[in-house]
This record gives structure tokens, C-alpha cells and sequence, in this order.
């Protein structure tokens, strides 16, 4: 007998899936330097202002300011006994707030007990802001980033055998049929039928609802009016086979959003942990927030930290956007727990 494509008949192949993140440190300095004006002497000669000491991943460092009529120079100091690769955000602003410049830098190995210049900036177009600053200050707001560890989590699976995938796609066939059914949803003028065994045993909620004779059970039907038919037909279809068939609307992220509650809904819990990967492994900084929400309101620990590792590494830039300012406004105690996470992963 031949085997196609190097099959063994009746031997379980593995294949294995990773993810790897990149851990990173993250640190905040603001530094409001007053009397501007004052930083060149009578003489006009070079003058530099030593900033505040702070620590970052065990190196001492400190900032350098040297104005020179319109040209403004940051320099960053590593005063430590190593060396150190970084990437910095900088804000320049004045007293009130006003963006006078901004930057985004990696700076490669500074060495021990030297400088690297962050900034060397002309404010010739911006002349009168800086030599007429609102109460002569001048703020430096600087986000400091240096990677980590390397973290790679991996999953191991079998392979599917033939008797399988022919049980998958027996399954498949039964899924769905019109001519050997007992269950009805009902989705606007769309039908999906179904077995009542196949679902009391993938889902406690279809288990609940067969036993205790609600309307449902004994009308044979249910009417789904908070879903739509592409989301419940593949909820469905994954009580069956543990799969379902993929769409483009899945790449938008709303198709696997609306499953994910649905899931919730109707206690598939693995279908539930598949759509939360899923949203994490196509989340954005505009839209972490809204998955660690998701996670709280379905009391999924799992995605919440999920969501909460992936704001840590993007916690500079998501702590500035408009998405966290409204969110911290209307929750208030999670935006807290998202600080002290954070704060901790800095640790």
C-alpha cells in the first residue's frame, strides 16, 4: 500500500508553535529647568547645566543642558562602570505645556563615564519662543527604553492522523445538515441546525438550557438576536470540529471580537482562549486598551494579563495617546492596576 506526501498510516506527527516578546525597561525623567535666560553668562561663553542623578537598569546617568543663543544641546551622561544601549523619547516643552520639539532616538553603546548627544537642535525659526519662555522655564520630558530579555513561549501539537481528519470531516458533514437535525438557530431569516448531544457536551450553557426544559428545548428552536449569523455559525461550527472557517472580516478584528463574547455568552471557554490569542496577536497601542476592558468585563484572567503584558511594552507611548486619557477617566481603578503593573515590570 502507498503512502502519499511520506505519510505513516496511524503515527501522530508534532509540529510546534512560538511566540517570542522582547521584555523591555522603561523610565520617566522630567526635568523643569528654570531661568533659561540665565544659562549664558555676560561674557556669552559656553556654560552647561548638570541634570538631576537618576538610576536606570542599575546605570547612574544624568542629563546635560547647553544653550548657546538660538541652539539648544541635551546631552545624556552614563556614569556608570558599563556600558549601555538605550532609546529615548524626547519632549522639549514650556511651562504651559506647548510642544517646542520632540525626538525619538537609539543611541548604540555609551561608554563608561562618556556622553552622547540626544539633541543639537536650531531654534532659529523658533527664536522668541525660546529666549521669551513663559516664566523663563523650559521642560524635559524624556521616555528612556532598553530591551530585555527574551522571552519565547512555544506550544507543542500532534498532527492530525487520517481517521482524524476523516472523523473532522464526518463531523463537518453532520454540522450543519438539513436532513438529520433536533436544534434550530434562528438568526434573522438564516437557520444553522444542530444536535442537542453535540452541544450539551461542548457547552455547560446548551447542557443547562436541555435540562432544565426551558422554551427553547421544548420548541426546538432559539431565536439569536444579539449575534449575527457569521458569528453564531461559527461558534457552531467549532462545537463540532474545534475549528472554524476563516473569512476576511476575521482580519479586521471585529468578526473575532464578536466571537469572543458570543463565546463567552455561551461558555465554549476554548473557543473564548482561541479569539482573546487572536485579538492579543493583532493588537495595536489604539487598541490594547480596549481588549485589557474586554478582558475585565468577561473576568478573563488570562487575556487581561495578556493585554496588561502587552501594554508594558508600549506603556510610553500609550500613557501619552487621547485612548488613555479617557480611559483613565472612566476607569479609573483599572488604569491604576495597568500603573502598577507597569511599574512593576520597570521594577
Amino acid at each position: 500500500m502507498s503512502l502519499g506526501n511520506n505519510e505513516i498510516a496511524g503515527v501522530c506527527r508534532f509540529h510546534t508553535e512560538a511566540i517570542t516578546r522582547i521584555s523591555a525597561k522603561l523610565h520617566r525623567v522630567r526635568w523643569t529647568v528654570e531661568n533659561v535666560s540665565q544659562i549664558i553668562d555676560k561674557e556669552r561663553s559656553f556654560k552647561e547645566i548638570k541634570g538631576p542623578d537618576f538610576y536606570f537598569t542599575s546605570t547612574r546617568m544624568h542629563f546635560g543642558l547647553i544653550k548657546m543663543e538660538n541652539n539648544l544641546t541635551i546631552r545624556l551622561y552614563n556614569k556608570s562602570d558599563k556600558c549601555i544601549d538605550i532609546e529615548i523619547n524626547l519632549v522639549i516643552l514650556d511651562s504651559d505645556g506647548s510642544k517646542l520639539h520632540e525626538l525619538k532616538k537609539v543611541l548604540k553603546t555609551i561608554q563608561t563615564n562618556q556622553y552622547a548627544v540626544i539633541m543639537d537642535k536650531s531654534f532659529e525659526n523658533q527664536g522668541e519662543q525660546l529666549n521669551s519662555l513663559k516664566d523663563d522655564k523650559l521642560i524635559i520630558d524624556c521616555f528612556l527604553k532598553k530591551e530585555g530579555r527574551v522571552i519565547t513561549k512555544s506550544n507543542s501539537f500532534q498532527n492530525e492522523t487520517r481517521s482524524q481528519k476523516k472523523l473532522l470531516n464526518d463531523l463537518k458533514m453532520i454540522y450543519n445538515n438539513p436532513e438529520d437535525y433536533d436544534f434550530t438557530f434562528q438568526v434573522e431569516d438564516d437557520f444553522i441546525h444542530a444536535h442537542k448531544t453535540i452541544l450539551s457536551f461542548r457547552s455547560e450553557y446548551f447542557k443547562r438550557m436541555f435540562k432544565t426544559q426551558m422554551k427553547e428545548e421544548v420548541q426546538n428552536s432559539v431565536l439569536i438576536v444579539d449575534f449575527s449569523y457569521s458569528t453564531m455559525k461559527k461558534l457552531v461550527e467549532f462545537l463540532y470540529t474545534g475549528d472554524f472557517t476563516k473569512t476576511e472580516e476575521d482580519d479586521d478584528g471585529q468578526d473575532i471580537w464578536n466571537l469572543y463574547v458570543a463565546a463567552d455568552k455561551y461558555q465554549v471557554m476554548d473557543l473564548r482562549s482561541l479569539c482573546g490569542s487572536k485579538l492579543i496577536s493583532t493588537a495595536t497601542v489604539d487598541n490594547i486598551i480596549d481588549i485589557l476592558q474586554l478582558s475585565a468585563r468577561h473576568n478573563d484572567e488570562d487575556l487581561k494579563t495578556e493585554a496588561l503584558e502587552s501594554i508594558s511594552f508600549d506603556f510610553a507611548a500609550i500613557v501619552k495617546s487621547n485612548v488613555w486619557k479617557t480611559f483613565q477617566s472612566r476607569e479609573a481603578d483599572l488604569a491604576s492596576e495597568v500603573v502598577s503593573f507597569c511599574l512593576k515590570k520597570l521594577g
